[in-house]
């Protein structure tokens, strides 16, 4: 016998209010991990820390995550997640690869100086994370790294790029990007605006 029917993705109901409520003190609750482990860094962190900074008890904390190993692995997830879908989506919609290299720096600029600072910063600072943590780190960059080599291999197989060695431009890449968080003083939004496209396009010269 076949079980119930279930509707597709598009049809599926929209989260209640308690369910909204969750997943918004969820987000809260990650983003503040993610401040207070880049200022105090993993070991000297501390789940009362995060709490006090959210307004929560150490027991109210725990009906979110179980332990602080669990709280670090969402922070990770989290931010992978979403800066993989939206490159990815950049990717996809550039219609040549020197065009999809050029827009998925600017994005990655973007997510770092502007739309997401302190989750992105636990992939940018060293931090003293455990093994465990350290492992996880790996598999997201394993995956973020893809996007950026597809695109660059697609770019020298066609002769639109034209690194001296890939993956050595790559490592150039990744490190002038991750960088720029450190020198970087926001402005007005044009100011901004104008500085990131002239990074992203020093940057682009290594592939040219």
């Amino acid at each position: 016998m076949s079980g119930p029917a279930t509707k597709p993705d598009d049809e599926q109901q929209p989260l209640s209010r308690v369910a909204r409520k969750r997943s918004q003190r969820i987000d809260a609750i990650l983003n503040v991990a993610a401040q207070v482990v880049s200022e105090h860094g993993y070991h000297n962190t501390s789940l009362e820390m995060v709490a006090d900074r959210v307004d929560l008890t150490k027991a109210s904390l725990y009906h979110y995550f179980d332990s602080k190993d669990d709280l670090f692995s969402a922070c990770f997830q989290a931010v992978a997640e979403k800066t993989i879908a939206r490159l990815a989506a950049v990717a996809n919609a550039a219609p040549t690869p020197l065009d999809a290299l050029r827009d998925l720096i600017l994005e990655q600029l973007e997510i770092f100086v502007h739309d997401d600072p302190h989750m992105a910063r636990l992939f940018l600072q060293h931090q003293d994370w455990p093994e465990s943590m350290r492992e996880e780190q790996r598999h997201w960059r394993r995956q973020h790294e893809e996007i950026f080599v597809a695109v660059v291999e697609d770019g020298v197989a066609s002769g639109q790029l034209h690194p001296r060695d890939p993956r050595v431009a790559l490592h150039c890449m990744h490190g002038s990007i991750n960088f720029v968080p450190i020198w970087f003083r926001s402005r007005t939004a044009s100011e901004d605006r104008k500085v990131l496209t002239l990074v992203t396009e020093s940057i682009l010269d290594i592939f040219r």
